[in-house]
């Protein structure tokens, strides 16, 4: 495979964590916590941590553009919202950053909640909880916004995305929101892992954001086991929600039109959520202990990168054009039926390959059939199907195959037995 584009080079960089706060699941919480429950640790005698002390408020920090707004929003919901602070000094040093007049940028990674789903992309919870932040701590044009949420995104997309979406745009903090498009299984949560382990790797500071359905799903928690791991502020709207709904404070319509996306309301509240962490992050006496070398699952994987027809040249394109019809996703690789049925073929080398595909509900499109090779051996074949009960023209990883070490790859994309008439996109070749 020729690159056209240079791979990012990793630094691993030594970082340092404060002491976990612990963060329940939504039904064992205490929304009793007072405010400075929330900012202080647990206790840290003999664990070799220190503790600094919370830094002198800038003369430019202006608190009050972090107030609450919604007047559903009591010191419960704050509480239960906010599982902890976490590692207070990586994000106290963006924010001073912020108020010294240098760039920052705050991103946001995630799915159609984060997006925009329902309020659109300015009243949405990033972007207006971006202005808090910019406000609160400068703002001025130094302070930039990235939203990179694009909708039907779990954590596997998430994890190939980085590199485009996010670490292309230098950020200094990144809001990560996956709880209601993730399953619970290990490949999804090794890249749920893997984004954070690469944010902290570059001295990015991570915040974690779960979010809930109304039927009550939520992956956060495998998510908070890997925010206490790492010592991440962790935000659980999930948990406010529950604690609004159960104490008939407010119904679901509420806070969303339909089952999953927050409305305008909605949007305003997770705000409000994000706006409290902001205050009481820049409040925190930060503890620091080492940065954990060994992650969570055995399947992480950092360091992904995703190409599409603009970064790579395949070896052979085969009965392939370029360009592809998904939002983002617009310069991959369709089947032209009128030219046969000869393989798209990538080389390249790596740990971990995958492929994105779109899937669709009705259509002429078909099976994919996938030979993968592995240091010229064949390892495997894939079929992915194209049309799906739940596909609505939708970008879908799937992992064709991991490595211990560096192998050489092979992969032969064709349209299946049967499909050779039939349409096809291949979104993007991913591997680390």
């Amino acid at each position: 495979m020729m690159l056209k584009k240079t791979l990012a080079l990793m630094t691993a960089l030594s970082l340092s964590a404060c002491v976990f706060a612990g963060c329940g699941d939504s039904d064992s919480s205490s929304g009793e916590a007072s405010s400075a429950a929330v900012t202080d640790s647990v206790s840290s005698e003999g664990s070799g941590e220190s503790k600094g002390e919370a830094p002198v408020p800038a003369a430019n920090y202006k608190k009050e553009a972090l107030a609450v707004k919604d007047e559903l929003i009591d010191q419960a919901a704050l509480d239960k919202a906010l599982c902890t602070v976490g590692d207070a000094s990586l994000i106290q040093d963006k924010m001073q950053k912020a108020l010294a007049g240098e760039e920052v940028t705050v991103a946001y990674l995630g799915g159609s909640i984060t997006e925009g789903y329902s309020a659109g992309a300015e009243k949405c919870y990033a972007k207006l909880s971006f202005e808090k932040f910019k406000e609160a701590f400068g703002g001025g044009d130094n302070i930039k916004y990235v939203n990179a949420g694009i909708s039907g995104t779990p954590s596997k997309l998430g994890n190939l995305r980085l590199q485009r979406d996010i670490l292309s745009h230098d950020p200094d903090i990144v809001f990560i929101e996956f709880a209601v498009n993730d399953a619970m299984d290990d490949e999804h949560q090794a890249a749920y892992e893997s984004i954070v382990r690469d944010l902290l790797e570059r001295d990015i500071a991570p915040v974690l954001l779960f979010s809930i359905t109304e039927t009550g799903y939520s992956a956060q928690s495998y998510m908070k086991k890997i925010g206490e791991h790492y010592n991440l502020p962790m935000i659980s709207y999930a948990d406010a929600v529950t604690y609004l709904l159960e104490s008939g404070k407010m119904v679901w319509k509420d806070f969303s039109d339909d089952y999953t996306h927050p409305n305008f309301k909605g949007h305003a509240m997770v705000a409000d959520m994000i706006g409290y962490y902001f205050e009481q992050a820049y409040a925190a006496a930060p503890e620091t202990k080492p940065y954990p070398d060994s992650p969570l699952s055995y399947m992480v994987q950092q360091g992904m990168q995703m190409f599409e027809n603009t970064d790579v040249e395949p070896e052979s394109i085969g009965s392939w054009k370029k360009g592809s019809n998904v939002a983002f996703f617009k310069d991959g690789w369709s089947h032209d039926p009128e030219e046969g049925n000869e393989p798209l073929v990538f080389k390249f080398k790596g740990k971990f390959a995958h492929v994105v595909y779109k899937t669709v509900k009705t259509g002429d499109y078909g099976d994919i059939s996938i030979k993968i090779y592995v240091d010229g051996e064949l390892a495997d074949t894939r079929t992915l199907k194209s049309v799906t009960n739940d596909g609505w023209g939708n970008p879908i990883t799937n992992m064709l195959s991991m490595q211990a070490s560096e192998k050489e790859f092979t992969i032969e994309i064709s349209m299946a037995e049967g499909c050779e008439t039939q349409q096809a996109e291949i979104l993007a070749i991913a591997h680390n």
